[in-house]
């Protein structure tokens, strides 16, 4: 079925849409969403041009199947389908468009604390309300629902490794950030973590 070659690239789009129009708007009402703060040598070097180059291999993996390209730049054992099943790919449908839907939730109660990276020094309200009520982190669920949706859908080494990787990676980011919020939200937050659930 055609939906399931269009699909993930389509919702990709929608997510880097959505994400990219939320900053813009809050660049034009004059907040700094990025962190300000200088990122090390390794980090700089070696952990950013390896993310981007795993972006870009998974990017032409989404384009491949719509485009019907018979060739990929990754060996066939990694792209190709583990097992076929209509019941896993359907899951994974439904579990994209939940996750877009989480997203388009944080993103509007957010508002104007919507911050990229670590800095004290451009600090937005700490949100407790609306889906924060529900997650404290449902950016990064939303996030995860995604890849785990994509990996359900194509079944392939390179989709399964990729959505692992990212949720062990956002999980490492969130216990570093919690460190900083609680450190700078105090109490508040402390309280925050004892009422509402890290993921779900």
């Amino acid at each position: 079925m055609k939906v399931f070659d269009f699909l993930p690239l389509i919702s990709f789009l929608l997510f880097i849409i959505l994400i990219v129009g939320k900053t813009i708007i809050l660049k034009k009402e004059g907040v700094a969403v990025s962190s300000n703060t200088k990122e090390g040598s390794f980090i700089k070097y070696i952990i950013y041009p390896i993310f981007i180059f795993i972006l870009v291999l998974f990017i032409c993996e989404l384009i491949n199947p719509v485009l019907e390209t018979p060739y990929s730049i990754l060996p066939e054992f990694l792209t190709q389908n583990i097992f076929h099943s209509i019941i896993l790919k359907i899951s994974g449908v439904l579990i994209i468009i939940t996750s877009l839907i989480f997203l388009i939730f944080t993103l509007s109660n957010f508002n104007k604390s919507l911050r990229f990276g670590i800095d004290s020094e451009n600090m937005g309200k700490l949100i407790t309300t609306g889906i924060f009520s529900i997650s404290r982190n449902p950016f990064f669920g939303s996030i995860n629902l995604y890849f785990i949706g994509i990996a359900l859908i194509y079944l392939s080494a390179f989709f399964t490794t990729f959505a692992v990787l990212n949720i062990v990676s956002i999980h490492y980011f969130i216990l570093k950030e919690e460190k900083f919020l609680l450190k700078n939200y105090g109490e508040k937050y402390e309280k925050y973590t004892k009422d509402v659930r890290r993921y779900f």
